[in-house]
């Protein structure tokens, strides 16, 4: 699952706040949604995400 860290935190898994990564299925990643740390990112919203950034000259 994609998701995105809600802040910074540090244990088996490390990430800052805004980062996004892919982790597998499992307890870590079971504990870390149920206490708030990482969401999960939707594919559409990354793609819209890739689009704004574009530059318009």
């Amino acid at each position: 699952m994609i998701v995105k860290a809600t802040t910074n935190f540090s244990g088996t898994v490390s990430m800052a706040k805004g980062e996004e990564r892919e982790l597998p299925a499992g307890p870590v990643l079971n504990d870390l949604l149920s206490c708030g740390y990482i969401v999960p990112v939707d594919k559409e919203e990354k793609s819209e995400t890739k689009r704004g950034n574009k530059r318009k000259d």
